[in-house]
C-alpha cells in the first residue's frame, strides 16, 4: 500500500507556503494614502518673524527670529505653526520644546 505522503498529499503544507508568499507580496504593495511621511514634506509658508523646517524625523521645527521661544510660548508657537503650514499643524501630545524652538512631531496636517 502506498503512503499518502509519497503521492504528493501534502496539500496543507503547500497551502501554507502559498499563503505566506501571498502575504509577503501584499505587504509590499502598501495602503492607498500610505504613511504621511512617505509623501514628503509639505511646502511651508513664510511667516514674518519665524523660521521653520523639518528635522530628520519629519517633525516641524518652529523658531522665533527675535528672541528664542521659551517653554511657556507654546500657544504662540502653535499659532505660528498653523500659519506656516497654511492653516493646520498636526499638533499632538508628542509636541515638545527644545533649545529655543517648538517641535511639532507630526508636522503639517
Amino acid at each position: 500500500m502506498e503512503d499518502a505522503r509519497l503521492r504528493g498529499g501534502g496539500g496543507m503544507m503547500r497551502a501554507v507556503i502559498i499563503s505566506g508568499c501571498a502575504l509577503s507580496l501584499a505587504g509590499c504593495m502598501g495602503v492607498p494614502g500610505g504613511n504621511e511621511a512617505s509623501k514628503g514634506p509639505n511646502r511651508l509658508t513664510a511667516v514674518a518673524g519665524y523660521t521653520a523646517g523639518y528635522d530628520a524625523a519629519g517633525a516641524l521645527v518652529v523658531m522665533r527670529q527675535a528672541t528664542p521661544f521659551a517653554n511657556y510660548d507654546g500657544a504662540e508657537a502653535k499659532r505660528a505653526a498653523n500659519a506656516i503650514c497654511g492653516g493646520a499643524v498636526a499638533s499632538s501630545i508628542d509636541d515638545t520644546y527644545r533649545d529655543g524652538a517648538w517641535v511639532f512631531a507630526e508636522g503639517c496636517a
